[in-house]
């Protein structure tokens, strides 16, 4: 049996010859934009400013860990014509309602924190006097109004232009602190002792690199709206080209911001701040202290782009997952269901106004305990992780996904052995946060 699309009836495995490369990228590059917040630019810095090059191993397990869940999300559409949360559907309503909790506990944080981060970034990149909540609620009206005129493709374009532009600022300026980095320090975790705020930071690097694996729905619906946007849906091959290329950059990019933290700021003495957006605004300031003037912009532009990138990827993807995920509840198989979401349907509006008003209270009521909130995400993160990579095993090893486009036993068994470890990290983790 042939991987195949159940409408059309073409082969998804072979590419497609006259597309381009550009082309080809879609839902990978929104991945990747999802991945590369603050899990990137202030995570990793952070790691490398306090760590100095002793957590690259625990960043590359991360991301070898994960990949194949997310791999099999991004297979999962092409291989069988429907979403990833059609094969949670067949899996039971219970695991459509454990998804759904983990979904609905980080929507209002998710799309405030990184509307406030982006906010700060933008008032010390353009040094704008307005508040940064106030700023905030405007990014998320504007990008609202973009996502329901500009639909998929706009969504698309744009992330393509912030991630070409977030990438090359990046890079010319992790080559620019190269010189800076200490490459003779110690590479070993374990050469003095750890307390517990250091395992528990160490964890939570862990958890939100490069993503939690929530995420891997998110792609699947992308990976349908690119073809349902597309006078010929992807091949499975371009599928995955573009996924490894989302998740290459994912990599190499959480690499960079490693060496920019341990070049500028490790060994120095310099007090961390505290906030998302104090944090970028002290690492601008680092870079036109040690590098110049023009050091600080450009790594204020990479960093906005970073941060916005993320905030339009996830804006979209909340409406379309919960839309989705309604469908499915009603126990309706997507292959026969004749309702297709756009940008402008009055679900996806009404899931993007709740988002602004629970922004509101969050800046009204919440602010001070924004803290909290992001611990609680990141404990849902690490509990989740290993059931939503079963999941993802279990789909794309069904019996209703033709045999070509299933994994190799090999690779199966490197599913099964992140499966583990992502269930023993989840278990240290609730032991050191609740123990």
């Amino acid at each position: 049996m042939e991987c195949r699309e159940p409408a059309a009836e073409k082969s998804l495995v072979a590419p497609a010859s006259s597309r381009s490369i550009f082309s080809m990228l879609g839902p990978g590059l929104l991945f990747a934009a999802t991945s590369v917040g603050a899990s990137h630019l202030v995570q990793s810095t952070r790691a490398g400013a306090v760590y100095g090059l002793a957590l690259l191993g625990i960043i590359l397990l991360a991301n070898a860990i994960k990949y194949p869940a997310f791999r099999f999300a991004s297979d999962y559409y092409p291989a069988t014509g429907t979403s990833l949360l059609e094969a949670y559907r067949r899996q039971g309503k219970a695991v459509l309602l454990v998804f759904a909790v983990i979904t609905l506990s980080t929507l209002l944080f998710a799309v405030s924190a990184l509307a406030l981060m982006a906010a700060g970034l933008i008032k010390v990149v353009f040094s704008i006097s307005l508040a940064a909540q106030t700023i905030a609620l405007g990014l998320i009206v504007c990008t609202s109004v973009m996502l329901v005129v500009g639909h998929y493709k706009t969504l698309e374009r744009l992330t393509k232009v912030l991630i070409i532009l977030m990438v090359v600022c990046t890079l010319v300026a992790t080559m620019m602190i190269l010189p800076e980095v200490h490459w003779g320090q110690s590479m070993t975790l374990f050469s003095s002792e750890l307390d517990i705020a250091s395992l528990l930071f160490i964890a939570a690097l862990m958890g939100w690199m490069p993503v939690p694996l929530d995420a891997s729905v998110w792609q699947s619906l992308w990976a349908k709206a690119k073809a349902e946007n597309s006078d010929l849906p992807p091949t499975l091959a371009e599928s995955r080209f573009d996924f490894n290329v989302g998740y290459s950059a994912i990599i190499v990019l959480a690499i960079c911001f490693l060496l920019m933290g341990a070049g500028i700021m490790h060994g120095k003495g310099i007090v961390l701040a505290s906030g998302s957006a104090a944090f970028s605004a002290q690492l601008i300031h680092l870079y036109e202290t040690v590098l110049g003037g023009f050091f600080g912009p450009l790594i204020g532009i990479a960093a906005t782009a970073i941060v916005y990138s993320s905030l339009l990827a996830i804006m979209d993807a909340f409406p379309r997952t919960l839309s989705s995920l309604y469908r499915r509840w009603q126990d309706i198989p997507e292959a026969e269901d004749d309702h297709s979401l756009v940008e402008s349907h009055p679900f996806y509006i009404a899931v993007l106004v709740v988002m602004f008003l629970g922004a509101v209270l969050t800046y009204q009521f919440f602010l001070t305990s924004l803290t909290a909130l992001v611990d609680l995400a990141a404990t849902v993160a690490f509990v989740a992780a290993p059931f939503i990579a079963y999941l993802n095993h279990r789909a794309i090893t069904a019996e209703t996904v033709p045999l070509s486009c299933q994994p190799s036993v090999a690779f199966r068994r490197y599913s099964i052995v992140c499966i583990g470890l992502l269930l023993v990290f989840a278990v240290g983790y609730s032991v050191l946060r609740f123990g």
